[in-house]
């Protein structure tokens, strides 16, 4: 009988050891932020002359360039709430130019996106609903900066975002958006193309069947909260949404804060949040899955057949002292343990980031004659009763006016937002030391 050597005993308990210890943690626990970061976003913060954005940037900082696009978002929003138009500009900027790097209407961007998808964990860019919503506020800045040709062209771009997820387009039914052009239309002299913009707003969303976009005065003020993400399936792999358990609102009326008269016109629902998240081109559906789930289930059940076959191989081998036997058994096993490694570190959770300050509904009305007083919204919660919210007057130029408001105040949402985790893209340093470089340039002027 010849003789088993020592290294190949060895050899099979290391394996044999191996294959139940080598799965990965699934990255399912913040990471802690490292104290020197910590200190140098802080001190990065610091020098953002608006106090209440100080968190945001902070937050930009450590999170790095994975997180940009969206805390660029959050930024923005928070900006324009807080009437820092500047700040909100240069914020949806950075945002919406990461976006049209993969999600414009051109080749290159096509073929930036095929290359992207693949790294879909790495860089946050948003579902189609939330880019859009991007360049919708990136056009509201527009418009508060009297530019209506540049504000056309980013609502023109949010309701393309509407149509494109990452592999296919759908119709586009986001009637906010082919409304707001054709409102920026107007307000820039061009009633033709008002007209036309409005046809399409009417074909993907019938509430605007009887909406003037040829009035100068239009009010925006969004209620209620976006749909939530979350991750369902076996591993985590399904995209799904649920609407948050916040007390529904109404707008029942736009008025004179000084307590004059009420917009003829009755408001009407703009938007549904919750509807542009759970459908694509108006057709519902029930998750986006995540393909990576099945290969980690096929790489499991080979590391689980390999190493069964490698051990029985090798338990053969070392019993009747064949070493051609055992050689083949520490091979499977072998493999076994390489597609054990495979299916561990497969991460197939589905990308639950999510921009937690968008509102869940958007409301409109128009008027056909400026108007000299400030104006607020009466908005009526669940069980009737009702109370007067502010709008700020964002543009008022000597075509048209446009008056926003919001139920909940972007920073209300921050505690929503997830812990902060501290980026590792290869891009991070420069990215760090070009926002470093930024705030000191805006802090000298």
């Amino acid at each position: 009988m010849t003789r088993i050597r020592k290294p190949y005993r060895l050899a099979a308990l290391t394996l044999a050891l191996g294959l139940g210890a080598c799965a990965t943690n699934p990255s399912g626990q913040a990471t802690a932020v490292p104290a020197t970061l910590k200190q140098k976003a802080t001190a990065f913060a610091s020098r953002v002359s608006d106090a209440s954005l100080r968190p945001l940037y902070e937050r930009l900082y450590i999170e790095g360039e994975r997180n940009a696009t969206l805390n660029y978002e959050r930024i923005g929003l928070a900006a324009l709430a807080a009437g820092n138009l500047d700040a909100s500009e240069k914020a949806f900027e950075a945002a919406t130019s990461r976006i049209g790097q993969i999600y414009a209407d051109n080749p290159e961007a096509q073929k930036a996106k095929s290359v992207w998808t693949a790294e879909k964990v790495k860089d946050y860019k948003g579902e189609p609903y939330e880019r859009a919503m991007a360049y919708f506020y990136r056009g509201l800045v527009y418009v508060a900066k009297g530019d209506f040709q540049n504000a056309r062209a980013m609502f023109k771009q949010a309701d393309y975002q509407d149509t494109v997820a990452e592999a296919e387009e759908y119709a586009g039914d986001f009637g906010l958006m082919p409304y707001m052009a054709g409102w920026a239309s107007y307000c820039d002299g061009n009633a033709g193309l008002a007209q036309e913009f409005l046809q399409m707003a009417a074909k993907g969303d019938a509430n605007y069947a009887s909406v003037k976009v040829d009035h100068p005065v239009l009010v925006l003020f969004e209620t209620g909260r976006a749909p939530l993400k979350y991750g369902a399936g076996k591993h985590g792999e399904a995209l799904k949404w649920k609407s948050r358990e916040v007390p529904r609102q109404t707008l029942k009326s736009v008025c004179a804060s000084d307590g004059g008269q009420c917009l003829p016109d009755s408001p009407v629902q703009a938007a549904d949040l919750d509807f542009q998240a759970t459908t694509r081109g108006g057709r519902p559906f029930d998750a986006v899955l995540n393909g990576k789930a099945s290969f980690k289930d096929g790489a499991q059940a080979t590391a689980d057949v390999a190493g069964a076959a490698g051990i029985v191989g090798l338990s053969a081998g070392l019993a009747t002292g064949n070493r051609d036997v055992a050689g083949l058994g520490l091979l499977g096993m072998f493999a076994g343990l390489v597609a054990q490694g495979v299916a561990a570190s497969t991460q197939t959770q589905a990308d639950v980031r999510e921009w937690e300050q968008l509102s869940g509904t958007v409301w409109l009305s128009t008027a056909s004659d400026k108007k000299e007083a400030n104006l607020s919204a009466l908005v009526e919660a669940e069980g009737g009763s009702a109370m007067p919210m502010t709008l700020t007057r964002l543009a008022d130029t000597p075509s048209c006016q446009l008056y926003w408001g919001r139920s909940a105040a972007p920073l209300s949402t921050l505690a929503d937002a997830g812990p902060i985790e501290p980026g590792k893209h290869p891009r991070d340093p420069a990215f760090r030391q070009s926002l470093e470089q930024t705030v000191v340039a805006q802090a000298s002027n």
